[in-house]
């Protein structure tokens, strides 16, 4: 699979998880504390994918913008530490996901949307480069899977 189709798909589970958690009801703690792991999970694994494979593959031709997506990563890696450290009741909980959702819905904007990453991998990449980056990713996300797993 190319990595672009990859990268998208993952960002739409990732819009699904976020959907399923504000459909679950607030008193249901383990169900929202099981959607938010998997978020979490979600969320590390493919930054992880982009930052170690996608992202060196085009930083020549979009330093920038790469510049700009590893510190909205950061970002979200630190509010998704200091939500690990709540409860999922708690009353700041709700205040950080609504703001985690709207980083990575901009996030998602500006890599998919017109000169973001996902469009200049697109212009400078080679279907073949584009699905190697690929299998790179799928192995990472096996690996990662795995080592959570364990």
């Amino acid at each position: 699979m190319s990595a672009i189709d990859l990268l998208k798909k993952d960002h739409q589970e990732v819009q699904q998880l976020f959907s399923e958690f504000m459909s679950v009801d607030a008193e249901d703690f383990a169900r929202r504390e099981d959607v938010f792991q998997q978020i979490d999970k979600a969320l590390l694994i493919h930054s992880d994918a982009e930052e170690e494979i996608f992202y060196p593959s085009i930083e020549n031709h979009a330093p920038d913008l790469i510049k700009q997506a590893v510190s909205e990563h950061q970002e979200v890696r630190e509010l998704l530490a200091e939500m690990l450290d709540l409860e999922v009741d708690d009353e700041g909980f709700n205040d950080r996901m609504a703001t985690l959702m709207q980083k990575v819905e901009t996030h998602v904007r500006e890599e998919e949307g017109p000169g973001g990453v996902l469009e200049i991998a697109r212009q400078k990449l080679n279907g073949r480069e584009l699905d190697d980056i690929g299998r790179r990713i799928q192995q990472l996300k096996k690996d990662s899977e795995e080592e959570l797993a364990a």
